[in-house]
């Protein structure tokens, strides 16, 4: 399927989104990523085609692409991206993903750390449009105060009283105490996490440590990223 950039939005001094307009209209569950295609010249060894979550919720229509662009070395297929005029038409291919919430009515603990946010984003502003907030709890670990959608998040909460959001900025981090802290009766919960491989690892570890069986976790790491959140 064809899509085309319509918009592009800077969200942090590094990370951008952008938005791109289906040929067809196209039905994801929020949560979800999607395969894209940029041909461009001298592809480094991952190649042309990527997937990223769709970071734009169902009833938005068009897909929006929200990644990072670290200072240093990025992949040709990022700079490919970065180099896009508004009207350029690239190609997706398959979508999937099972990192979607099936049954609101559950007590949900969403983890991210950084661009793992992304997923967050779709998934809130769904379940909100839905009006199917019920008892969800967001720990946002980020390395600075830059708080990707952070103006889209304080609305939902000042919103739905199922919403509640913490906003946790380096050096604090997101452990068995802060856990605790914000989620007194964990237990009752179960949990998303998202972000990078180690940071998703790390965070499975902590939650198995606090007796949260393995059934209560679900898990969506971004490959390639280095930060540890």
């Amino acid at each position: 399927m064809k899509v085309t950039l319509i918009k592009k939005i800077k969200n942090a001094s590094d990370v951008f989104s952008f938005v791109f307009k289906p040929e067809n209209p196209v039905e994801w569950k929020a949560g979800q990523y999607i395969f894209y295609k940029i041909p461009h010249p001298n592809p480094d060894n991952r190649g042309i085609i990527r997937h990223f979550t769709i970071s734009s919720a169902p009833y938005e229509k068009n897909l929006m692409l929200t990644t990072r662009f670290p200072q240093g070395r990025i992949s040709t297929f990022k700079q490919a991206l970065n180099n896009l005029a508004i009207g350029s038409e690239i190609e997706t291919l398959s979508m999937g993903g099972d990192f979607i919430v099936e049954n609101p009515d559950k007590n949900y603990v969403f983890i991210a750390g950084g661009i793992g946010i992304t997923p967050y984003r779709s998934i809130l502003l769904d379940l909100a449009q839905k009006n199917s907030i019920n008892n969800i709890i967001l720990l946002y670990a980020n390395r600075n105060e830059e708080i990707i959608f952070k103006d889209e998040f304080d609305a939902l909460t000042e919103k739905h009283s199922g919403l509640k959001i913490k906003y946790i900025i380096e050096p604090e981090r997101i452990n068995v105490d802060s856990i605790k802290k914000e989620v007194p009766d964990f237990l009752k919960y179960n949990f998303y996490v998202s972000g990078t491989e180690l940071m998703v690892a790390a965070i499975r570890k902590i939650l198995i440590g606090m007796q949260i069986n393995n059934e209560q976790v679900k898990s969506d790491f971004f490959p390639n990223y280095t930060e540890n959140l």
